[in-house]
């Protein structure tokens, strides 16, 4: 009995002993204390060293953080990663971006002369971008960069759900007239954000999107190994977010002329109602895909009679141009950006007017000789568009923003 009693009294003395220790070490490892920052910096170092790649980027140093810092001339800056994990549109440009900023510190060529910092005093930052307007951090607006591509939300207030609207019209629009600086993609993003924001011109840049000019279709590279279809088909490439209009073109071939031709449809977000409505209309004429990688996605397209853009609205749209690129031809929406960006480079149809979307793709089932006069002006505009030249002209304005406040608070100390 003794022996129990002293059994229980050492192993309750030993609970609280350990208890007292944890508390005692955790002080020191709480965030920003001084042991949690040395350790911090060791392990921060090192990967410095092993250079660990992240993803397909091979210089960047993963920071075990959302922000990656860097060097560009006199100013520090720091980019949020967190739109990389979105597969709409936004993460696909951020996705460019890092890969551009990752060129840039290997490659002297780009003319982009960036070094990765790390262990940045936070005070030292000089502005952040962020390549997203939903992934901004409401404390550091004053010094933030905002990429917006587009504020469809408040200009197609009928198309999207009340929530969204109203995140729109209160938290996007107040973080948009606190930022230091917004930048958009195209003149029509421009306007609206000027319009429905009430921005100034004075804050707001454009800077056209890059385009990946990869023509090499690499299997061995893929994910997975992709069905190709051997019939005629149309392919969609899009979220089914509330402006695609993806039913303006499943209508359209439901039509008898179009009765030999399918859809490939490539991304995320279609519920199991949506689908099981469409294929209700074209029943084993649609094929839903999901969401792929590039080299996946480009195995598709690169065989697709031509690509459809739907969409009541666009901020720029990349697919037209990437769609050139594998010698594809599109059918676009008569509204901007797109008519506004591809010009006389893609065949137009009124999203609302699905006799227009019949006509337009038995055109190209018809290899109508205008077809393919589009298309070669579409490759030749393609031309014009550089991730290199996206991230010289982000890098640009946000050195102008920084050397015109040093300015600025240069004149007011006289």
């Amino acid at each position: 009995m003794a022996i129990v009693k002293k059994t229980v009294v050492w192993n309750v003395l030993r609970f609280f002993t350990l208890r007292k220790l944890a508390k005692f070490f955790s002080l020191f490892l709480v965030k920003d204390s001084f042991v949690y920052t040395f350790l911090k910096r060791l392990v921060f170092f090192r990967l410095a060293a092993e250079r660990v790649s992240f993803n397909k980027y091979q210089s960047l140093v993963y920071t075990g953080t959302r922000f990656y810092f860097f060097r560009y001339r006199d100013i520090v800056f720091a980019i949020d990663s967190g739109p990389l994990n979105d597969t709409r549109g936004t993460g696909r440009v951020a996705k460019n971006l890092f890969a551009e900023l990752d060129r840039g510190l290997t490659n002297h060529s780009s003319g982009i002369d960036l070094k990765q910092l790390f262990l940045v005093d936070e005070s030292r930052v000089d502005i952040y971008l962020y390549p997203s307007i939903q992934w901004a951090d409401e404390q550091k607006l004053e010094k933030a960069a905002l990429i917006v591509l587009d504020v469809l939300p408040v200009s197609l207030e009928y198309l999207f759900p009340e929530p969204r609207i109203r995140e729109w019209q209160t938290k996007y629009k107040n973080f948009a007239l606190q930022a230091k600086i917004v930048i958009t993609i195209s003149e029509w993003s421009a306007s609206e954000i000027i319009e429905r924001v009430g921005i100034s011109k004075e804050r707001l840049h454009i800077v056209p999107l890059g385009i990946e000019k990869n023509n090499a279709v690499d299997i061995k590279k893929a994910k997975k190994n992709i069905k190709i279809l051997h019939e005629k088909y149309f392919i969609f490439i899009g979220s089914n977010d509330y402006h695609k209009n993806l039913d303006i073109v499943i209508n359209a071939l439901s039509d008898e002329s179009l009765s030999e031709c399918q859809l490939v449809v490539v991304g995320d977000n279609f519920t199991k109602a949506h689908k099981d409505y469409w294929k209700k209309i074209l029943a084993n004429r649609i094929f839903f895909y999901g969401h792929l990688d590039d080299n996946e996605t480009v195995q598709l397209l690169s065989r697709a009679e031509a690509l459809l853009l739907p969409s009541f609205n666009e901020g720029f749209g990349l697919p037209p141009f990437e769609a050139a690129i594998q010698n594809v031809p599109s059918i676009c929406s008569d509204r901007p950006a797109m008519n506004q960006v591809l010009r006389e480079a893609a065949l137009f149809a009124d999203p609302t007017n699905q006799d227009e979307w019949i006509s337009a793709m038995n055109m190209v089932i018809n290899r109508d000789k205008s077809v393919f006069e589009k298309l070669e002006k579409a490759k030749k505009l393609a031309e014009n568009y550089e991730w290199n030249d996206f991230l010289k002209s982000l890098l640009a304005i946000l050195q102008s923003s920084i050397t015109s406040d040093d300015g600025v608070r240069s004149n007011n100390g006289r």
